[in-house]
């Protein structure tokens, strides 16, 4: 009997032995991930102890104590899926940190700072992307981690029950103490289940939603220490390369849906023809409910479509992104704008609310205007002709930077659409 039991205990062993080897080949390039997070936040450690600036050390530290408190976490919650609205705290809290009298500290980045951090992350990410057993560790559904997040969470609440205070409080009864090693069993089982998925849930989007921390992080602070004063540019000289930028008519995106192809046209035109300034805000909601949108179109049955995602198809979605909106750099009058502040293309006045308001509409349906590129160059030469006086310049400045933020936020969403449309679609 003890024979059988040593050669049971021994093949258990070899087992699970052989079990860790296989893992750590297939899953070694998530331990290349990992050691990169913990050796990068010792360099940021040391960097924050010696930083000279009181802004930058202060930045630091929100860096290594979000990525600290993501390595504490047991189980991390569906806020942290949340990688958006989390991505945009942090930049934000960093830009506050060096543009505290700022209203928009978001805003106080230089254009050419921006895309060049996209185009570093670009690279960064397809860099991991293409380590050994990335995209097979990868490829499972936001969903199974939302699932296990509202397992653990359902646990936590149970276990704040009065009748299981009560047993732990009774467990020393002997009736009472084996009710209570039932419940106990029964935890155990949970914990099974949940150590059937820790190596992929904590070890590999942890370590992936780390690693993004720092990534992020460490650009913002990059970007937002800029302290160089930004340019200017006048009217007329954005206005000469206005007509270089190609007319944004109709969304010529090949391989989609009827249906998802008539949801991204009905966006486009939202913003295209919106009246009036078109505020980052709402352009940003409309690119939400664009994403929301695609996703419950490609998982009707689901019922939280944003988390049929996979980690892998965010990754490599991303990627991309990120390199369409460097291109932009390509664009003549773009170009020209690169040393410029975000901060100074969102000056608006009351005045050319009105001119927005009112001039646009009129003069829009007069010639049948298609695209929001060409509103500026038109109005620009109305006012110049017919309001030579006191609010020209303003008028027409803003109404040329609205012209090309415009144009932007179109471009974008076209690129954000077809992103999603890749990300969700079945595959």
């Amino acid at each position: 009997m003890e024979f059988n039991l040593y050669w049971i205990a021994f093949g258990i062993g070899v087992l699970l032995v052989g079990l860790l080897a296989v893992l750590t080949v297939k899953g070694y390039g998530i331990l290349q991930v990992r050691w990169l997070n913990i050796s990068r936040l010792r360099v940021l450690q040391q960097r924050e102890s010696t930083a000279s600036d009181p802004k930058e050390r202060e930045a630091l530290q929100m860096v290594i104590g979000r990525c600290q408190s993501l390595r504490a976490r047991w189980v991390l919650g569906e806020a942290d899926l949340s990688l958006i609205e989390s991505t945009r705290s942090l930049v934000h809290d960093i830009a506050e940190v060096y543009y505290p009298q700022s209203s928009q500290p978001l805003a106080e980045a230089r254009i050419d700072k921006v895309l060049d951090a996209f185009l570093e992350m670009k690279t960064h990410i397809v860099q991991l992307t293409r380590l050994k057993g990335i995209r097979e560790w990868t490829r499972f559904r936001l969903r199974h981690l939302v699932w296990l997040s509202e397992a653990w969470a359902r646990k936590t609440q149970w276990e704040q029950t009065p009748t299981v205070k009560t047993v732990r409080r009774l467990k020393m009864v002997p009736i009472v103490k084996w009710i209570y090693t039932a419940f106990r069993s029964l935890d155990l089982v949970f914990w099974s289940l949940k150590m059937t998925v820790y190596f992929l849930y904590d070890i590999v989007f942890k370590i992936f939603l780390i690693r993004w921390t720092l990534l992020v992080g460490e650009t913002a602070i990059r970007v937002y220490s800029d302290r160089e004063p930004g340019e200017d540019i006048s009217p007329e000289e954005l206005l000469e390369e206005m007509d270089t930028l190609p007319d944004q008519k109709e969304f010529k995106e090949e391989g989609l849906r009827p249906d998802v192809k008539e949801r991204v046209d009905a966006s486009r035109k939202a913003i295209l023809f919106h009246l009036g300034v078109m505020r980052w805000p709402a352009a940003r909601q409309r690119y939400n409910l664009l994403v929301k949108d695609i996703a419950g179109i490609h998982h009707p049955q689901a019922d939280q479509p944003l988390y049929e995602a996979r980690l892998y198809d965010l990754l490599i979605g991303f990627s991309r992104l990120a390199e369409d909106i460097v291109n932009l750099k390509t664009k003549p009058v773009i170009h020209k704008m690169l040393r410029l502040r975000l901060s100074h293309l969102l000056k608006v006045k009351d005045a050319t609310d009105w001119a927005l308001e009112n001039q646009l509409v009129d003069l829009a349906r007069k010639y049948k205007l298609g695209t929001a590129v060409k509103y500026s160059a038109l109005i620009y030469k109305a006012f110049k002709k017919g309001h030579p006086g006191i609010l020209f310049r303003d008028v027409a400045l803003t109404l040329t930077r609205e012209a090309g933020k415009r144009w932007v936020l179109v471009y974008l969403h076209d690129k954000i659409a077809v992103e999603a449309d890749w990300i969700f679609k079945p595959k």
